[in-house]
């Protein structure tokens, strides 16, 4: 019911914005306009909505709210659809004398993208040093931070330690972290000054910045065993013990798990400096970033397209989760219910997370306390054999249905997940919304957020026999379904040739099939290599299927290919809060962790074709009812006419 008010709220929210004209004054027509679309984003997720709102607004109406659309404007190109010229066009339509708070944000994401994306330092630099602090803390420490690496990177050491110190913790202290962990590395490397570094490593704290506080406790722990004689044992192993989530920092994991066993004598490893540590565990690395290369590979990017603003070149926009009706009615009509992410350990098919880890020749423990959590989806929505194999109901072969996602139901990446590189910038897209209207609706938005948002991979099918390999992605059969009342106007079979030459199927094949060699050639030598001793660690596999873990639940056998399935993985450790654990003995292998509400992210519901009739009554009445309230485009249920009787 608190929804569906909530609902009620925002539809008569915007028929009275939309009934404000420049008639009724430009400064008040501005206003409306820039609420319409931050309304559209934030909670009808129409992006295009979003932006024609924007576009309507002039600098004469209102030059702050003008600034602050610009930088709207220039967020949506430049995280959204990775259109930097476009973004820049929009970022310098703001004027620091119209909204100086804006004008920082603009400057910082010009700033990221000569530094990053056309790699023009000057240009950058330029643009990161317009950043004034009384203009917006955070962008200033940000600024300041690229502009101590900028630096660092110019070996001006001097330089470089003016700017890490300008970044405060009252400013923005997720910054401050990064940026003593910085002085930290400037101290110890540059002026070789490890007590000063230790200083530096000391301040970064847990609460702040996880990631960079597990960097700061390894270098405290190797400072102490390697440069300070190795006199305090004890304190070194309390640094590496307090690094104790791979997930954040995998490479200061490695490093703090091989320095445990050394400290507690469980292997006999005598090192003459860091480097020889290093060397030794270079390859788990090495590893770990071809998992991760492969795991880029099969991102879903969702605008698969050379003109990703045009909605109908859009080739991999919709995905579908095949589930039962029961299923679906919690979702929507159960207020604590939420979509779930599954463990991968105790999924029906006995070798998830093991296929690929086997073929490399790794030895895995289920009892590990590290784990994957995963939710399956398909390219293709109304497949026949879909309905067959998942969300049967009382034994009813196709009485299921398929629920198909909007693509923001799915976090929207640029860059390699897990990624060590020092990026600052906000990467998140950030739609900034008038004050008023944030004041008024403050108990509304969490209803409409989901508690994650993660990437969505296509999964990669393997036989290890044959060598054999594709990679999911819609069929054919898909593309006629959605043309079919255009089939004498366009041409489908030129649609799916332009969509298998963007997918570059045969590339993604062959870059993966290169990694994953190299990566059982390493792992071979690892196991084999007696003069590195590194035989001797006795969680070497669990250490190595860490590594492997980004794609592991990505790599099926080939006869499961017809399924075209992709997922969103979570991995975490067991100690994780977000984990629900059973509250009943009849499913206590059933732990799971909430995804999120999902009525918002539904672009459509196809029904099975034996789906019972009650079962079509009640789905069609529930989104009839609401009148598709949380979609600016009503929600279509649709019975399946797949041949099943």
């Amino acid at each position: 019911m608190e929804q569906q008010n909530t609902e009620l709220d925002i539809e008569q929210r915007i028929e009275q914005l939309k009934k404000i004209t420049r008639k009724d004054g430009a400064e008040k027509y501005a206003e409306a306009q820039f609420n319409l679309a931050s309304i559209y984003y934030l909670y009808k997720k129409d992006l295009q909505q979003a932006i024609d709102h924007l576009l309507n607004i002039e600098k004469q109406d209102n030059p702050k709210i003008y600034a602050q659309a610009q930088l709207n404007l220039g967020n949506t190109y430049q995280y959204i659809y990775n259109n930097f010229e476009q973004a820049e066009r929009y970022y310098l339509n703001v004027e620091k004398h119209d909204n100086l708070e804006v004008y920082a944000s603009a400057q910082l994401n010009l700033g990221f993208i000569y530094q990053e994306a056309k790699h023009n330092i000057e240009m950058a630099e330029q643009y990161y040093s317009k950043i004034e602090k009384k203009g917006n803390p955070r962008e200033y420490s940000a600024a300041q931070l690229h502009l101590g690496i900028i630096y660092q990177n110019k070996q001006d050491i001097e330089q470089a330690e003016h700017y890490y110190l300008n970044v405060k913790k009252q400013d923005n202290s997720e910054l401050y972290a990064i940026a003593q962990f910085c002085l930290g590395s400037l101290y110890q490397y540059a002026k070789q000054d490890i007590d000063q570094a230790e200083i530096y490593y000391l301040n970064v704290e847990k609460q702040d910045n996880q990631k960079y506080y597990y960097h700061a406790q390894t270098r405290l722990g190797d400072n102490i065993y390697f440069t300070k004689t190795g006199d305090n044992l004890k304190q070194a192993a309390k640094y590496y013990q307090n690094v104790d989530n791979p997930y954040i920092a995998f490479n200061s994991y490695i490093t703090a798990q091989l320095m445990l066993l050394i400290i507690n004598k469980k292997i006999f490893l005598n090192f003459r400096d860091k480097e020889q540590r290093d060397k030794l565990i270079h390859p788990i690395f090495i590893i770990r970033l071809l998992a991760l290369d492969i795991q880029m590979e099969l991102y879903v990017p969702f605008h698969l397209t050379k003109a990703s603003e045009f909605k109908i070149n859009q080739y991999e926009q919709q995905f579908a989760h095949y589930t039962k009706p029961e299923v679906l009615f919690n979702l929507l009509k159960n207020s604590s219910s939420y979509f779930r992410l599954n463990i991968v350990d105790l999924m029906n098919d006995p070798s998830e997370n093991q296929f690929i880890t086997k073929w490399l020749g790794i030895e895995t423990d289920i009892n590990s306390e590290f784990k994957c959590f995963s939710a399956s989806f398909t390219f293709n929505y109304n497949s026949l054999n879909q309905f067959r194999l998942y969300g049967n109901e009382n034994g009813v072969e196709g009485s299921g249905v398929s629920i198909v996602f909007k693509q923001d139901f799915f976090y929207n990446i640029m860059q390699p997940i897990d990624s060590n590189c020092f990026n600052f910038s906000n990467k998140s897209f950030e739609f900034k919304i008038s004050q008023d209207f944030l004041s008024e609706n403050k108990d509304k938005q969490s209803t409409l957020s989901p508690h994650l948002n993660l990437p969505l991979f296509r999964c990669l099918y393997f036989d290890p026999n044959s060598n054999y390999v594709s990679i999911a992605k819609r069929n054919k059969f898909s593309f006629y379904l959605d043309y079919e009342n255009f089939s004498d106007e366009i041409d489908i079979d030129i649609i799916w040739k332009n969509y298998l030459a963007l997918l570059n199927e045969d590339k993604k094949i062959k870059i993966i099939k290169e990694k994953l060699l190299k990566m059982k050639q390493i792992i071979y030598s690892v196991k084999k290599a007696k003069h590195l001793k590194i035989e001797k660690i006795i969680n070497l596999d669990q250490l190595i299927s860490l590594a492997v873990m980004p794609i592991s639940c990505l790599i099926k056998h080939a006869g499961f290919e017809n399924e075209d399935e992709c997922r969103i993985v979570y991995f975490t450790t067991l100690a994780d809060n977000m984990i629900v654990a059973p509250k009943e003995y009849g499913s206590f292998n059933n732990l799971f962790i909430d995804y999120g509400k999902i009525e918002n992210y539904i672009e459509k519901i196809y029904l099975g074709p034996q789906c019972q009739p009650h079962h079509k009554l009640w789905i069609t009445n529930h989104f009839r009812a609401s009148k598709s309230k949380t979609s600016s485009n009503p929600i279509k249920v649709v019975q399946s006419e797949m041949p099943l009787r």
